[in-house]
């Protein structure tokens, strides 16, 4: 007897392809018991930097730590929800979006625009647009030099347009503040090394994208004590979303959308909880 057709990608997905007759049918009736919840889907290579941005992304390189950071977590809890199995890939910034507008990779958090609905999948509302309400929001606070003496409530959208700002290399947030008319410097790759160019007085501030402002204050004083303070306002909001290739959303459309309903739902708190363990044991 022959297993139905529609629990196949479930068996080869799980890895049981070979097994033998019966350990492969009690797979299968386990699946079946399990109902429809989750609609088949096919593995996802999710890609991510492979620099070390605590305590959104741990570890440098290729190897994926135990503790890989907030966001990867995050990603794999969005996979789980629809019930899609994942496998990582870490790689520098600049070669994220070619690559997964190369199929190479499936999936990728993205700060994304309107254009580039024309290259990878991403939720759109009934009009076309990009849907915000299944995005994370994302917070661009300023760090700045504690011996400039500049009081935490300053507006930094005012102060910043005739001060220099750095960024991550590759960052969005820098095509982003350029775009609004900001002087930018992102030719230092890591955090550490952008404080550094801060306190040589290289740069007036330098500019992180956080879910909620402080998640980085203990990252800064760890390392930089009381001579970097944050800015208490953001410089800017922006939105993240989880985009896939379009070749692997056309192949796994239900799930997708299972997982964009997930983030719009779920997906900021426990995005924050997430976080806020990160934070807590350090």
């Amino acid at each position: 007897m022959d297993a139905p057709k529609h629990i196949i990608p479930y068996v080869y997905a799980l890895g049981v392809a070979h097994m033998g007759h019966v350990n492969c049918f009690a797979t299968i009736a386990l699946l079946l018991a399990a109902g429809q919840a989750c609609a088949a889907c096919a593995p996802i290579r999710l890609g991510y930097i492979d620099q070390h941005r605590p305590p959104y992304y741990m570890g440098a390189g290729s190897t994926e730590p135990e503790k890989p950071g907030a966001s990867v977590e995050l990603m794999r809890a969005i996979a789980a929800s629809a019930g899609c199995p994942v496998s990582t890939v870490r790689l520098p910034l600049p070669r994220l979006r070619a690559s997964l507008a190369a199929g190479t990779i499936d999936a990728m958090a993205m700060d994304a625009s309107e254009d580039d609905k024309a290259v990878y999948a991403l939720p759109l509302t009934r009009a076309g647009l990009l849907d915000r309400d299944k995005a994370l929001r994302f917070n661009t606070v300023v760090f700045v030099r504690a011996s400039d003496g500049l009081p935490r409530d300053t507006d930094p959208v005012t102060y910043f347009k005739s001060h220099a700002l750095g960024a991550n290399h590759g960052a969005a947030a820098a095509v982003q503040l350029r775009a609004l008319g900001y002087q930018v410097d992102d030719g230092a790759l890591e955090t550490p090394r952008n404080l550094e160019k801060l306190l040589r007085r290289r740069i007036d501030g330098y500019v992180a994208s956080l879910v909620s402002a402080g998640d980085m204050d203990r990252v800064v004083a760890a390392s930089f004590g009381d001579q970097v303070v944050r800015i208490e306002k953001p410089l800017h909001t922006n939105n993240i979303w989880f985009a896939f290739s379009r070749s692997y959303y056309a192949s796994n459309p239900k799930a997708v959308d299972a997982m964009w309903s997930w983030v719009g739902a779920q997906g900021h708190a426990r995005f924050a909880e997430m976080v806020k363990r990160y934070e807590n044991e350090r």
